[in-house]
């Protein structure tokens, strides 16, 4: 009895031992079944590896080499007015680069007299921003406090994102 559990056991272990391995056996005569593998040639790869590139270049160009909107647009000048429970902003934003916006944000944040931060709201403009170009802009901010309503509360407005058109 000792001996039929010890081989019992040490033909599971075998099993085991052959799972671990990655190999794999028809389900109904328990045979091995050569496994398929993915190797290329070196020909093969001078032919994938250059797709490969030109597919990642789009996205790495997004993501490492991409510019700031914050960096590349600035708000030449602009003026406040408050029109019943909003706060509208028109400008001029200025674009210093060689390469055009699209989506751009304005974000303003508003603080009291003594410097505490109130809040902040952010807005689209609707307009492109081309290379080397300048763009009016009207934006609202909605839902502020009152000491900003009450026009007696600093404003800051800065880019606060954008998509650079370029790229695409």
């Amino acid at each position: 009895m000792l001996k039929v559990l010890s081989f019992h056991l040490s033909n599971k272990m075998i099993r085991s031992i052959g799972m671990l391995k990655n190999k794999l056996s028809c389900p109904h005569c328990k045979k091995d079944i050569a496994s398929v593998g993915f190797r290329y040639s070196s020909k093969q790869w001078l032919f994938v590896l250059p797709i490969l590139v030109l597919g990642f270049y789009p996205l790495l160009s997004i993501t490492l080499f991409k510019s700031s909107a914050s960096d590349d647009l600035e708000i030449s000048s602009y003026a406040i007015r408050m029109d019943d429970d909003e706060m509208v902003v028109t400008g001029i934003i200025s674009n210093l680069t060689d390469s055009s916006w699209t989506s751009v944000s304005v974000e303003g944040e508003f603080f009291d007299e003594s410097g505490k931060f109130l809040g902040e709201g952010r807005s689209y403009i609707g307009s492109d921003i081309h290379s080397n170009a300048s763009e009016n802009f009207e934006v609202r901010f909605r839902n502020l406090p009152d000491i900003v309503l009450s026009g007696t509360a600093k404003t800051k407005l800065k880019i606060a994102s954008g998509v650079n058109s370029s790229l695409f």
